[in-house]
């Protein structure tokens, strides 16, 4: 128990070392994960090439359990592999908190929405992107207040940018059209997700009156794009343009 309690009151200091060197397997360079054995020439293997190492006669090297690498790996934590691109978060080397937390992450570089662009960066860095080398303006607007956009088919992409608290949304047309018929998303594209659900009713209007109009919520930009406004082309104005009426709203 004392051994425990001196273990949990001991001084945490950071250090910097090589990875790659410290939890590679010797053979196969795999990761190491308990148990870790090391042969009598100071070989260290993962449990899958000890068995194909294993001593078949007494001219063999033999083996023992590295029990102090085996403790270094139980509580070592490792960045997150986006930390190049900003992710400032520290993850333990066992279990699946790092295939949790980078499967999620915010900060996975991801495609720009302009189609043919092969430009690649985390969320807050694509909204950079979209206003500097595509000329992407950007429409404040504040939630549960609408605010119309008249949409050019031919550049199909708008930022939208919440007066408060300046989170910013890509509304966009995700499909290569071959019709006259588009599809517009809407979706989260900051750096930091939202504290509470967000929801985004978008409703198309024609000269004759006509309306169309739909309601989803907004996810965070991962690449992918969920339920879209199909809007026909009898929808366009008199200067070929799409008129969309736009209202974001919040829910607790």
């Amino acid at each position: 128990m004392a051994a425990k309690e001196a273990e949990a009151a001991a001084e945490w200091r950071t250090v910097r070392l090589k990875l790659h060197i410290l939890i590679r397997c010797g053979l196969c360079y795999g990761r190491l994960t308990p148990p870790v054995y090391q042969f009598e020439n100071g070989f260290v293997t993962c449990r899958k090439c000890q068995k194909i190492l294993e001593p078949s006669s007494s001219s063999t090297p033999g083996y023992i359990r590295n029990h102090g690498l085996e403790k270094v790996i139980e509580f070592l934590s490792i960045p997150c592999s986006h930390s190049t691109h900003g992710c400032n978060e520290y993850l333990p080397y066992l279990g699946s908190s790092i295939a949790n937390h980078e499967k999620d992450c915010s900060y996975v570089p991801r495609r720009c929405f302009v189609k043919k662009c092969a430009f690649e960066a985390p969320n807050g860095a694509l909204v950079q992107h979209l206003t500097a080398e595509h000329r992407s303006t950007i429409h404040n607007f504040s939630y549960e207040v609408p605010l119309r956009v008249s949409i050019d088919p031919y550049e199909p992409l708008l930022v939208l940018r919440e007066s408060d608290d300046g989170v910013d949304f890509v509304l966009f047309e995700p499909f290569d059209n071959c019709s006259e018929h588009y599809n517009f998303s809407v979706v989260c594209c900051s750096q930091s997700r939202p504290s509470n659900k967000i929801f985004s009713k978008l409703a198309a209007t024609s000269d004759e009156g006509m309306e169309i109009s739909l309601k989803a919520p907004v996810e965070q930009w991962k690449g992918l794009f969920g339920v879209s406004l199909v809007v026909p082309g009898c929808f366009y104005n008199r200067d070929g343009k799409i008129d969309l009426d736009v209202y974001m709203y919040v829910e607790d």
